[in-house]
């Protein structure tokens, strides 16, 4: 009776170690956001228009943010123009903006994102009289990989064959 008692009980050991051993490799959920706002004057236009209808003409902007993902992520941002009252100094009007992989390729499901070098990319005019000013934000949550079924049904198939094994000899 003791010696299955000892059997059970290292059994017992060995199943939680291998339990543990699973869950370890689960780090959890972190959240990576950033928020950075720029302002855009004139003199920084990378390039200007001159020629073509009043409303085409002025100062625009091309700006392209780097992003690198480590891990299979789940990724969320906005591009937002910053006013301040009715007669804005610094106006932008977007003309485009996205998210695009490394081959210039636009990213259109931002969920479960592979791991790789990704730009979010915002083109626009500089419509204010002291150009313009906007918000970038992003947000990165990476997603957590989740044990296979198959690995606790193996394990718990092991610890029933023990067990077998163990009342069998016993007897």
């Amino acid at each position: 009776m003791f010696q299955t008692l000892k059997k059970v009980a290292v059994a017992g050991v060995f199943g939680i170690a291998s339990v543990s051993a699973v869950q370890a490799q689960d780090f959890g959920p972190f959240t990576t956001s950033q928020s950075i706002d720029f302002i855009r004057a004139i003199a920084d236009a990378d390039y200007v228009k001159t020629s073509g209808p009043a409303n085409v003409k002025g100062s625009y902007f091309e700006d392209s943010y780097e992003i690198n993902l480590t891990q299979i992520s789940d990724f969320s941002y906005s591009i937002t123009e910053i006013t301040s009252g009715n007669n804005a100094q610094y106006d932008v009007t977007f003309l485009k903006f996205g998210f695009f992989d490394s081959i210039g390729n636009e990213v259109t499901s931002l969920t479960n994102v592979a791991a790789g070098t990704y730009f979010l990319s915002a083109t626009g005019k500089l419509a204010g009289s002291l150009g313009g000013d906007f918000n970038v934000s992003f947000n990165i949550n990476p997603v957590t990989a989740v044990p296979e079924a198959d690995s606790y049904a193996l394990m718990l198939a092991g610890l029933g064959l023990m067990g077998f094994v163990s009342r069998r000899k016993a007897k």
